[in-house]
């Protein structure tokens, strides 16, 4: 098994046109977001010039209704930008599917609106039989701009397992599964008791015993709880988050929660840090599509992977947490009505969730 870790999208874009071009039996991708600007161009493009004889594009339906983190049906429509984009978008599929590519958006949100929040935030890409791509990164612009990762992985036993994966999710059944190759351990989430699912994670952060480094901008319950609990045990907490956050509220109830169970709050002050990853002890890294939010636990699809891979592990602290965390400029959580009502709004949808978590 050969693993990857590649930062930035430059770096995973340029690996992944690489195997798109080399594809010949399989190229299937999956995404969360998926907008008809540059990046999502340059996709399109690639995928109709693969000459693999099986392609497939699976879009989560999320992308019907928001483009750069904006609601299609509402006042952004005014953006004659906006307006264009989601046309291009609409373009580019009708565009695959002509070329004999099968595009799927999984997760029909419903004529009520009653599945919106059950969304599949997996990114996954396989080709042929041997090199699987798994992380944080989606295709659209804004996204591209952001700081964020992902694995490639070469492994023909990963690869048959993922591709069941993919075609349950296809065919609109995703699975919970957990299996351990060569040291590499990945979980599927199939957003119904997720929460049976992130155990191995929950565990392991009850277990450790002296550090817990976290890089996520959205960070949330019930995770800051299970932070709280070992910062008390005499466990060393720090939390990477972005400075500048697409979603303020969730940067306020880390502030907030940081205050209160006594975190090392480290902001990121270059852009927007897409990045998910925890470091437990300085030997158990945790990475994948999950944010470690009240949403992965309880109704989204994720992947999660954790290792002890020495190799791994030695390049992410190398390459990612400690040139990120020396560019932080680290805070001194405190507590104000602004933080205390993100806080509150956090909770709030926290709740939410667990209510729709048991329909």
């Amino acid at each position: 098994m050969k693993v990857e870790l590649l930062l930035g999208a430059d770096a995973f874009w340029a690996r992944l046109r690489e195997d798109l071009d080399r594809a010949r039996r399989r190229a299937w991708l999956q995404t969360f977001t998926f907008e008809g600007d540059r990046a999502g161009i340059r996709l399109g493009r690639a995928i109709e010039g693969c000459l693999a004889l099986d392609r497939r594009f699976l879009v989560d339906s999320y992308s019907l209704l928001y483009h750069s983190d904006r609601i299609i049906p509402g006042t952004a429509w005014l953006d004659r930008a906006m307006r264009v984009e989601v046309s291009l978008t609409h373009r580019w599929i009708r565009r695959l599917r002509s070329v004999g590519v099968q595009v799927r958006f999984g997760n029909p949100i419903g004529p009520m609106l009653t599945g919106i929040l059950r969304r599949n935030h997996k990114k996954l890409a396989l080709f042929d039989d041997r090199i699987a791509y798994l992380g944080g990164i989606n295709f659209s612009d804004h996204n591209f701009a952001w700081n964020d990762m992902m694995l490639r992985i070469e492994s023909e036993q990963l690869v048959r397992t993922l591709a069941l994966d993919f075609l349950s999710t296809w065919a609109g059944r995703s699975t919970t599964w957990d299996v351990d190759i060569n040291g590499l351990r990945v979980i599927s989430v199939s957003g119904r008791g997720n929460r049976r699912a992130f155990k191995p994670l929950i565990r392991a952060i009850g277990a450790a015993r002296s550090t817990v480094d976290v890089v996520s901008a959205y960070l949330s319950y019930p995770f800051t709880n299970y932070l709280a609990d070992a910062s008390s045990r005499g466990v060393r907490v720090r939390v990477l988050t972005p400075a500048e956050n697409n979603k303020p509220n969730l940067s306020r109830h880390i502030i907030e929660r940081g205050h209160r169970h006594k975190f090392e709050v480290f902001q990121y002050k270059g852009g927007m840090n897409h990045m998910k990853a925890m470091l437990i002890d300085g030997e158990n890294l945790v990475v994948g599509s999950s944010n470690f939010d009240f949403m992965g636990i309880t109704l989204l699809e994720e992947h999660l992977v954790m290792t002890r891979k020495r190799d791994l592990v030695e390049d992410f602290i190398e390459r990612v947490w400690e040139p990120e965390i020396s560019r932080a400029t680290a805070t001194s959580p405190e507590s104000s009505v602004a933080t205390r009502l993100g806080d509150a709004a956090v909770m709030a949808g926290a709740f939410l969730a667990s209510l729709l978590e048991r329909n």
